[in-house]
């Protein structure tokens, strides 16, 4: 009903191009991938499906409520990303194991725009269940939803690839190696089903780099040292968290954290609204979800975040003992092979709805 339903609705809120439905093979087991930076991949994934998809689906994190509502009317498999979720893998190997199709997003997530490295559980997944991969590439999704759901018709596609031959691991090859290189090429064959105009914004930025620039200042506003104790160590990793808004929406909406002052850095939040902002996070990092950062940017920049903001955390709590105010600019500079230029970015961006 819901594919039925959608069918009739998506061309009346749409202009849809969609090609490549009879490579989607006669039977399972399959898994269906694609690239993944807004909701509507997966709208167009289960409604032009010729079959229903257990769809691997986030649950590391709270979701948007309209999300949890779909999620729980469709069905999904939750997974927790970030650590070995033997329950999930297990539930689509069973889904596999019937012959029924796995669908996922192996890039994990939408916390950047632009192509994202491979994750390998597609290729375990693959390995362990004999499935075949299906690609499939999407276009013009982001802000899509929002755009239909207003009228505004806008353009959206759909290309489904040819069909990708199990994973199956070379003699005296290692594992690991092999799984990220299988994840390597699925994802390779989904980029090559997006349109190009899709990955146009990062792959055009080069040099990506990051800096935190703090002054210490009293009721006068005089600047004054900082201890060198409490100089800030991991400032260009803190400094790239405060560039990712996706991130911080993660925490302020998702969450409902109060991390508002560390996304409006430029209003010159006090340091009484700094101090809880750092605390709920680290809070939260430590107690609920310590994978939240690494799973995003690995382990060794993930921890850095988060000891940046620890370092962050406790430079403010001096602050507030010896009555002091802080300013904080978090400097985001790249080379644009767009413009041709370097580009110094101090205002931190908006995030833009997954819709």
């Amino acid at each position: 009903m819901i594919r039925l339903t959608g069918r009739a609705l998506l061309p009346l809120l749409f202009k849809l191009e969609i090609t490549g439905r009879e490579n989607f093979p006669r039977q399972g087991p399959l898994l269906v991938v694609g690239n993944h930076t807004a909701a509507m991949e997966a709208v167009l994934l289960n409604i032009y499906s010729p079959w229903q998809i257990e769809m691997l689906s986030a649950a590391d994190t709270p979701a948007e409520r309209i999300t949890e509502i779909v999620a729980d009317l469709y069905g999904v498999i939750p997974l927790h990303r970030g650590s070995y979720d033997r329950a999930a893998l297990s539930s689509a190997l069973d889904v596999l194991s019937q012959n029924g199709v796995v669908g996922l997003f192996p890039e994990g997530g939408i916390w950047e725009e632009g192509k994202k490295k491979a994750l390998p559980g597609i290729a375990w997944l693959s390995y362990r269940s004999g499935a075949a991969v299906l690609p499939v590439g999407f276009g013009d999704t982001s802000g899509a939803m929002n755009a239909g759901l207003k009228f505004r018709r806008p353009k959206l596609s759909m290309h489904v690839g040819k069909l990708l031959e199990p994973a199956k691991l070379p003699a005296n090859t290692a594992r690991k190696i092999y799984l990220q290189d299988y994840a390597d090429r699925v994802m390779e064959a989904v980029h090559q089903l997006v349109p190009q105009e899709e990955y146009k914004s990062e792959p055009e930025i080069v040099n990506e780099r990051f800096d935190l620039s703090i002054n210490v200042v009293n009721r006068e506003g005089t600047t004054l040292p900082i201890p060198e104790a409490l100089a800030i160590q991991e400032g260009r990793a803190l400094a790239k968290l405060l560039h990712r808004p996706a991130i911080l929406k993660i925490f302020r909406v998702n969450l409902e954290l109060p991390v508002g002052p560390l996304e409006n850095l430029a209003d010159y939040p006090t340091v009484e609204d700094l101090i809880p902002a750092c605390q709920a996070i680290l809070d939260y990092l430590d107690n609920d979800n310590p994978y939240l950062l690494t799973y995003r940017f690995g382990v060794r920049e993930g921890g850095a975040m988060k000891q940046g903001l620890s370092q962050l955390r406790d430079l403010l709590v001096w602050c507030r003992e010896h009555n002091r105010q802080i300013e904080i600019e978090a400097t985001r500079k790249y080379y644009s092979l767009k413009e041709g230029h370097e580009v110094v970015q101090t205002g931190q961006d908006i995030f833009q709805s997954w819709m």
